[in-house]
């Protein structure tokens, strides 16, 4: 069961009033996936105020740029590259962060991503989700095996991650599914959907993070495009409709 779904007044129209859509997109997708808000400030008098912070490893360097480039007008500082030791693998790596000014309209986006310090999935979201937000959300978590397509949905509950799968299901008219990885679990996107699924995201898709596509099955045309189509003028569904597991 979901449980029940709370959702804040007014918060599509101050999600999108806060920042303009290609902004958003960005922003909500980063935080889907690697992205985070560290909150700067919280109390009774003062709204919260937060900043987003994009980090990713050095293979990825071009794609924290890209996402730079859209945000720049936010952030104070360019892309800098640090040097770390990855203490799990015993390795020496080089990433690649920059993060935003402290913003109350960052500190909307931390009302309902974050409880208690957790992330959460947000259904609140769910009716100006794009497909440009999945697409980073992809280009943060997503895998391609050549036979599927998997979100790496750890960070978010078991009960979330039903939420995602109706959601996806009821959006994009394709049958994803919970599996099981290790001792958690993650969104699959199977080999039935697996060329719609990249139909939809390619378009968003940046050259540096081509790798995240590239495949000798993919068929963009004929069939995808058809259903690309088709799903244009498909409306969101409404949170309190979703279909409960």
């Amino acid at each position: 069961m979901y449980g029940k779904i709370y959702v804040m007044d007014n918060i599509v129209g101050r999600l999108q009033s806060a920042f303009p859509s290609h902004q958003l997109d960005v922003i909500i997708g980063s935080l889907l996936g690697d992205a985070r808000l560290e909150c700067r400030s919280k109390g009774i008098r003062a709204k919260y105020t937060a900043r987003f912070r994009v980090h990713h490893g050095n293979k990825q360097k071009e794609y924290v740029w890209w996402k730079y480039e859209v945000l720049k007008d936010l952030v104070s500082r360019e892309p800098r590259e640090i040097s770390w030791t990855n203490k799990k693998r015993n390795l020496n790596e080089v990433s690649w962060y920059f993060h935003t000014k402290s913003l109350k309209n960052f500190g909307i986006i931390h009302e309902i991503f974050y409880k208690n310090g957790v992330k959460k999935f947000p259904t609140e979201i769910l009716p100006i989700f794009s497909d440009q937000m999945l697409a980073v959300w992809y280009m943060d978590d997503g895998s391609n095996n050549h036979e599927n397509v998997t979100l790496s949905t750890h960070s978010f509950s078991f009960e979330d991650q039903k939420i995602i799968v109706d959601f996806l299901k009821k959006k994009y008219h394709i049958n994803p599914t919970i599996v099981k990885d290790r001792n958690q679990w993650k969104v699959s996107i199977g080999r039935k959907d697996y060329n719609f699924f990249l139909s939809i995201v390619s378009p968003f898709i940046p050259k540096a993070m081509s790798y995240k596509i590239d495949n000798p099955r993919i068929d963009l045309s004929t069939k995808s495009a058809e259903r690309a189509k088709r799903l244009a003028n498909t409306s969101v569904p409404n949170v309190e409709n979703l279909e409960k597991v």
